[in-house]
């Protein structure tokens, strides 16, 4: 290289150390959720069903407990009876943390799915039993599952979706669980 070259070289490069870069027009997004939109409130509509579908449910327990004390478990005592119920409750918040990780690592699309197989397969199950230990596993321990799935699958995902306005879409999807404890009994 000539002498000529090298004196070039260092002044372009002294030109660009010395020149500030010209600020843009519009400042950088940050990532982070949408905070609303149509796909947003139809999560949130989703996430109004799961609680009503689940909390709803499980606000029905006093009338499985006296059709199965009068009806179908007239044999087993009240408080055996209630051992259906009690672990069909206990399930759906009891596996928050089994429902988180799964809703981390693949979505609520898998719960609420997998969850809804789980509620429907164990009350037809729960249809066609006759002693206490099918019923306590068709409706305690498959459909508690199920109904856990669903309800954390559906709450979980309006989270993803809000920012700003999170606790009013989560107030909004919560409320499925009054209606449905108002119109499934």
């Amino acid at each position: 290289m000539s002498e000529s070259t090298k004196e070039a070289n260092v002044a372009d490069s002294e030109k660009k150390i010395n020149e500030t870069p010209k600020p843009t027009s519009t400042p950088p997004t940050p990532s982070g959720p949408p905070d609303g939109g149509l796909r947003a409130w139809l999560a949130v509509l989703g996430a109004f069903c799961c609680c009503f579908s689940s909390y709803g449910w499980i606000s029905s327990m006093g009338v499985f407990q006296t059709y199965y004390t009068q009806v179908r478990l007239r044999s087993h005592s009240a408080s055996e009876i209630s051992w259906i119920l009690t672990v069909q409750v206990f399930a759906l918040s009891a596996l928050a943390p089994i429902n988180g990780k799964i809703f981390d690592s693949y979505g609520c699309e898998l719960l609420i799915w997998g969850g809804s197989f789980l509620h429907v397969f164990g009350l037809m199950m729960t249809s066609i039993s006759d002693e206490y230990y099918q019923i306590f596993l068709a409706q305690s321990v498959c459909s508690g599952i199920g109904l856990a799935a669903v309800f954390h699958g559906g709450t979980n995902a309006v989270a993803t979706w809000f920012q700003r306005r999170r606790g009013l879409a989560i107030g909004l999807a919560s409320s499925g669980a009054g209606l449905g404890g108002i119109i499934m009994p």
